[in-house]
């Protein structure tokens, strides 16, 4: 292609390129999460490691599927699992970077705008530093959607060309766009096995071809290129298939497994439709708020502009003081918000920031894209529909709430509202000033929470202790959870528990399987507030003949903080109290797992407590 032989393209695509890694790299090294990032690290390692004693999870299980043959490459430990995160994230840039580039001349621009972007979508991250079921699907999009819109860069619709002719510069001949499309539908077809909502971004697609078609493109080329894009896909899902019969699956068992798992109330948001009385919401009621949260705050960047365009004496010396200040003091404002507010749960405190930035750049690429739809060529309407696309479908969904998820979806629209708001001016407004909010804001808020909030564990002025232990080594967390944990390996060590063994881990603490490389009794990874698997994990302990040794319980402490739901209420049940009675009985609400094992492991089953520290409670069997 030749825009990737364009001197200032690849000048700007090898800065881009060593920004990220700047950015990223340090990210990995600090912070320990036992519960969402254990549990994501987990299910892919266990991919690799024990394909059979892996759960098929409808969610999660074809993201962790794919993420987990990096653990192919000799990865043995989170480090080296949250390496695999910097290279996607750094490709996720570069691919909004060529893209653009298909559809905008000045590359400097481009790469500028895309680190606050990457800032943005990186640095905010809730499922720490790893490749997983929310970030995976957005990489594949991306991938694929990069392949299609090739065809459509710079190429607007134009009669068929005679013979001999040259095809236009920019756009790419039959053979060419053949391969694309193929590329592009394979590619698909694993975006949709990570992630099975992902599949309305292929229905998209089609009715982007159907509007190119309408807006004056070949309909045989366009038929030709749905047809192509088809067999990628097909080609794609056969290789899925391939993958999984080749790890020892079955296509009767992936069959099933499939149907169960699409059938399982197993996401956060359809078990809250069941529980209204728990306070949440369910999907589209949830999603509904959202959106109307960004939106509504997003909003305030038209009233900015709108002030912005009247106030004509900002034009000179003076205004470049105002602005330089206005834009210091929404810096120190952040950083005041996160660091005075940090002990909130759940980021909530700044979500009205976070709502700023993504809400604004929606709406200022949709009222451009509106004010200039007539006199914009096709080419780029279609970028717009893209961008729109992703940043809906690849926020869709998820176990976040509120805006933790639509993060995921700012790679084509931030920077284009950031390059589009360079320039445009209308009768009554002017976006210059909320571009330079957006970029500060990005930045500001991402370097503030990653310095105050690593997911699920202290701050990171508190994270001075490297663990030694393999899995762990080269991560530093807190002094009492780095003592904990290596004391608790220490000793299960010292009693026999080999690598490939099996563990039970609660609640809530999937991590501690892929530190001792021990396999979950239990094929779910996650027991603690895992409603999903209740009735299965009652009739797997009816038939069950064999139980783990050891039994590891998590308990809560502010110094160790060793696991999400360790601060439940606990409830001491007397011996022969019986699941049924907690499940639905008296206590139905009381749908906590780990409160099952107490009952049914460490009172039934006689466990003993054989060692304990402050960050664990380790129980053996008689």
């Amino acid at each position: 292609m030749a825009i990737l032989s364009e001197r200032p393209f690849l000048r700007y695509a090898i800065i881009l390129k060593v920004v990220a890694l700047c950015l990223l790299l340090p990210l990995i090294f600090f912070g320990l999460d036992y519960t969402d990032t254990g549990y994501s690290t987990t299910m892919a390692w266990m991919q690799a490691a024990h394909p059979k004693a892996a759960l098929w999870d409808f969610n999660n299980f074809g993201s962790a599927f794919l993420a987990g043959f990096w653990f192919y490459t000799g990865a043995d430990s989170l480090l080296a699992y949250r390496f695999q995160w910097v290279l996607m994230m750094t490709a996720s840039a570069l691919l909004c970077y060529v893209i653009l580039s298909w559809f905008y001349d000045d590359k400097r621009a481009i790469a500028f705008a895309l680190v606050p972007t990457l800032i943005l979508a990186a640095f905010n991250s809730e499922e720490g530093l790893i490749v997983e079921y929310h970030n995976l699907p957005g990489f594949l999009a991306l991938a694929s959607g990069a392949l299609f819109l090739r065809y459509f860069a710079r190429k607007s619709p134009q009669p068929p060309l005679p013979s001999g002719s040259d095809v236009p510069s920019g756009s790419v001949g039959g053979r060419e766009a053949t391969l694309y499309m193929l590329a592009s539908g394979f590619i698909a077809a694993l975006m949709v096995f990570s992630r099975l909502p992902m599949l309305l971004w292929c229905a998209a697609v089609y009715a982007m071809l159907v509007f190119a078609a309408l807006r004056g493109y070949d309909k045989k080329i366009m038929l030709r290129i749905a047809a192509w894009l088809m067999a990628g896909f097909v080609a794609g899902g056969l290789a899925c298939v391939g993958l999984l019969i080749l790890r020892g699956f079955t296509v009767q068992g992936i069959i099933a497994d499939s149907i169960k798992s699409m059938n399982a109330v197993n996401t956060f948001h359809e078990y809250a439709a069941l529980h209204p009385e728990l306070g949440y919401y369910p999907l589209l009621v949830s999603t509904t708020l959202r959106y109307g949260k960004i939106l509504s705050v997003g909003a305030a960047a038209f009233v900015v502009a709108f002030l912005w365009q009247r106030l004509t004496f900002l034009r000179g010396r003076a205004g470049r003081v105002v602005e330089g200040a206005l834009l210091l003091a929404f810096g120190v404002g952040i950083v005041s918000v996160v660091i005075l507010l940090a002990s909130k749960s759940l980021g909530f405190h700044y979500g009205p920031i976070t709502s700023f930035l993504l809400g604004a750049p929606l709406l200022i690429v949709a009222y451009i894209m509106l004010a200039e739809w007539r006199t914009m060529d096709v080419p780029k309407q279609i970028l717009f529909l893209a961008a729109f696309t992703f940043f809906v479908l690849v926020s869709l969904g998820g176990s976040g709430v509120w805006v933790s998820n639509f993060r995921h979806g700012v790679w084509l629209i931030f920077p284009i509202a950031i390059l589009e708001s360079r320039t445009f001016v209308s009768q009554y407004l002017e976006f210059r000033f909320v571009r330079s909010l957006l970029i500060v804001g990005a930045i500001v808020l991402g370097i503030a929470l990653r310095l105050q909030m690593p997911y699920r564990d202290q701050p990171t002025y508190r994270l001075h202790t490297w663990f030694s232990s393999p899995a762990v080594r080269g991560i530093v967390s807190s002094q009492g959870r780095t003592e904990s944990l290596e004391e608790l390996l220490g000793e299960l060590r010292s009693r026999g528990l080999r690598e490939s063994d099996t563990l039970q881990a609660y609640p809530s603490m999937a991590m501690v399987y892929f530190v001792t490389k021990t396999i979950p009794w239990y094929k779910h990874p996650w027991i603690g507030q895992m409603w999903t698997v209740r009735k299965d994990l009652t009739d797997y302990t009816q038939v069950c003949t064999s139980f783990p040794r050891y039994v590891v319980r998590g308990k809560f402490d502010p110094n160790t903080a060793v696991s999400l739901d360790a601060d439940r209420p606990t409830n001491t049940f007397a011996l022969g109290y019986t699941p049924e009675k907690m499940f639905y009985g008296e206590y139905a609400y009381s749908h906590d797992c780990a409160t099952y094992l107490d009952s049914l492991f460490l009172v039934e089953k006689k466990y003993t407590i054989v060692w304990e520290n402050k960050g664990f409670v380790l129980f053996a069997k008689p």
